[in-house]
């Protein structure tokens, strides 16, 4: 792991100090870079940003995804448990290195249930609850917002409001900045606890994956708005949880990565023709260095190299009396990368971190070429680290 904070930040610093005097959205403009991360390091873990003062947390319950129109990340998901009820959206811009927080988080007494019976919490501003996403959220471009596949099943508030019926998906308008329950009807959304979601770029569709797969289809004649629902086009299921499930820009299909039985095997999901359609998995064990079963961890997609980067934790193994293993909690997380079309795995020596513990937080970059990670724990200010992979420089 490398932290080169002198060459990186102050740079970012410059930036964010220019986008502050001439008025710059926080929004990146598609012509605007971030020359310190066009000139990292190859291959190595870079520190990015770390605000100054801790105004917020990651939550390691919390999910991640990338805006491609405007370049940023997206956070949204809380632990609940009754240690942290944060339901706004927080978004990233690597170009400023600037963090903003989208609206505050609704206080405890504003959860109830709408006529009805759907959860929803805040005053005018009508908001989800606080709730565990995992790697349930994505973002779809051609709604320009955030879609949440989720489920506020671990929030202690459910069991002291038993009006709340109805837990509904719910999306995120970047353009409006307001919440639109997914579907916006008495229909009851599926169980998505602990679900994985992706857009599919080529059928520009929203697929989540729980218990079957699932996709986002507008019902009754319509092409968007309140009248999408989910479909389940697939009953066949491999995985428990703490999963996630990352789209092939590439090759149009999805992979899976990790589960709560902690696995090292991906599962390939090649999805229909058509939007509705059926499609079928396959399951791979990849060869080349031997990468460490794990759950949880950070997945993201280099659609310009067309592999995959994964951050697994190092973990090891009890073996019981029973015959079956326990467990240990990681000390350590690799970096690997997954060529599919080798089926192969390749760590990248030198890119070790830290134990990240549960974290669905890293995104491929486009505009600069990098992987971005979210790290840091609850009474921690977040710290965004940046990878830039050079496949070529790796065989050399």
């Amino acid at each position: 792991m490398r932290t080169v904070i002198d060459a990186v930040r102050p740079a970012c610093h410059v930036v964010a100090c220019a986008a502050l005097a001439f008025g710059m959205s926080v929004r990146a403009q598609a012509a605007d870079l971030n020359t310190a991360l066009l000139d990292i390091s190859p291959n190595r873990w870079v520190r990015l940003h770390t605000p100054a003062v801790k105004e917020w947390s990651r939550q390691a319950h919390a999910g991640m995804a990338y805006d491609s129109k405007r370049g940023t990340l997206l956070i949204f998901g809380s632990n609940t448990h009754g240690l942290d009820w944060d339901n706004t959206v927080h978004e990233f811009d690597p170009v400023t290195a600037r963090w903003v927080t989208h609206y505050p988080e609704a206080p405890q007494a504003s959860y109830r249930a709408d006529d009805k019976e759907r959860a929803i919490a805040g005053g005018q501003r009508r908001l989800p609850w606080a709730m565990h996403t995992f790697a349930g959220v994505a973002y779809d471009p051609q709604r320009d917002g955030l879609i949440v596949a989720a489920r506020p099943e671990h929030n202690p508030i459910g069991k002291k409001t038993p009006a709340a019926k109805i837990h509904p998906s719910w999306f995120y308008s970047q353009t409006r900045r307001e919440w639109q329950m997914l579907p916006d009807s008495d229909q009851a959304a599926p169980k998505f606890f602990g679900a994985a979601a992706a857009y599919d770029e080529r059928r520009r569709v929203a697929v989540a994956y729980r218990w079957g797969i699932w996709e986002l289809l507008p019902q009754r004649g319509t092409t968007n708005g309140p009248e999408t629902a989910w479909v389940k086009v697939s009953r066949e299921n491999h995985h428990q949880m703490h999963h996630s499930m990352v789209y092939d820009s590439r090759r149009g299909n999805f992979a899976v990565f990790g589960d709560y039985r902690s696995t090292n095997d991906v599962w390939i999901y090649k999805p229909g023709a058509r939007r509705g359609e059926e499609g079928r998995w396959e399951k791979r064990t990849p060869g080349g260095d031997a990468c460490p079963r794990a759950q949880h961890f950070p997945v993201a997609f280099d659609r310009d190299q067309g592999v995959f980067l994964l951050v697994p934790g190092n973990t090891e193994f009890e073996s019981l009396p029973n015959g079956r293993e326990r467990a240990r909690r990681p000390k350590s997380n690799s970096t690997f990368v997954y060529d599919p079309d080798a089926n192969r795995y390749l760590r990248l020596p030198g890119a070790d971190m830290p134990a990240l513990g549960m974290n669905f937080m890293m995104a491929y970059d486009p505009r600069h070429k990098v992987f971005l990670l979210v790290s840091g724990g609850p009474s921690e200010a977040p710290t965004v680290w940046a990878l830039k992979l050079d496949l070529a420089g790796l065989k050399r």
